[in-house]
């Protein structure tokens, strides 16, 4: 009983620090998608991987952004 009551604990312990942000939270935040690229940017200068969650989301939810004003564009120009 004491493991379960441990294990919940932890994973509602891990809930709610969140983990890295999806990449459509950051798609809709750019503040915080600034944040997280200036943080990846870092791990970059130090030589360290960036080949993790946030920055892989980073990613993503620039070319999300990419991809969206490609198609607005497409829709003013009538493509």
């Amino acid at each position: 009983m004491k493991k379960i009551t441990v294990l919940l604990s932890s994973s509602l312990l891990l809930l709610a620090c969140g983990g890295a942000p999806s990449a459509d939270k950051l798609a809709k935040d750019p503040e915080l998608l600034a944040k997280v690229m200036l943080e990846c940017a870092e791990l970059r200068l130090k030589g360290e991987s960036t080949n993790i969650a946030k920055c892989n989301n980073a990613k993503k939810a620039q070319q999300q952004l990419l991809d969206d004003a490609k198609k607005e564009l497409d829709k003013l120009l009538g493509n």
